[in-house]
């Protein structure tokens, strides 16, 4: 009921990361892709809330010569709420080559990362919207429609500084600025 009711409210693409306005002269030439899902492809129930709730495996290719990280940042541009829903954000993978890359199914924790143990896998972890240093599956409102789901990746030409905490949203796109070589994202699509 609740999701039919806020069926026309939703977040929007003009916020998501990869739309930022500091990111706007980066090229969009990285090809992002997953052996789970296709481009606007349905998101196997697995990688949601309702399933296992873990990272699904996500790969690059077209890396800039000069790129020493990358930064993935998942959101959720159908959320009906002001800004689009956060769900992981993995930054200071530093395993680049000139060819291609990549993140294994559940590289990206979905337990808490504290300060104590650090990165997990090779990359740091950012801040979801639950204020949760971990991924977060797809869980949208029964009956609210199809979300997308936007896994948006950035190769930087340094590695991000150590940051007091894990960075939030706002604190990664900062930290980014004037330094993405290239962009990229997949969208997958999920519905309850």
């Amino acid at each position: 009921m609740i999701g039919k009711l806020l069926r026309h409210i939703r977040a929007g693409t003009k916020r998501l990361a990869i739309n930022n306005g500091c990111l706007n002269n980066v090229p969009d030439s990285l090809t992002i892709s997953s052996m789970a899902f296709q481009e606007n492809g349905w998101l196997p129930e697995k990688y949601t809330q309702f399933g296992e709730n873990i990272s699904p495996p996500l790969e690059w290719h077209n890396l800039p010569v000069g790129a020493k990280s990358i930064v993935v940042i998942i959101e959720d541009s159908d959320v009906p709420l002001p800004m689009p829903f956060v769900h992981g954000i993995a930054y200071n993978i530093a395993d680049v080559t000139k060819h291609s890359a990549g993140l294994q199914e559940g590289d990206i924790p979905t337990m808490p990362v504290t300060m104590e143990n650090g990165s997990q896998h090779g990359l740091s972890v950012g801040r979801n919207t639950l204020g949760k240093p971990a991924y977060i599956g797809p869980g949208p409102i029964a009956g609210h429609g199809p979300h997308h789901y936007y896994f948006q990746v950035f190769a930087l030409d340094k590695l991000l500084p150590r940051f007091p905490g894990p960075p939030k949203h706002k604190e990664m796109i900062k930290a980014m600025t004037g330094h993405v070589l290239a962009k990229g994202c997949l969208v997958g699509v999920y519905e309850k």
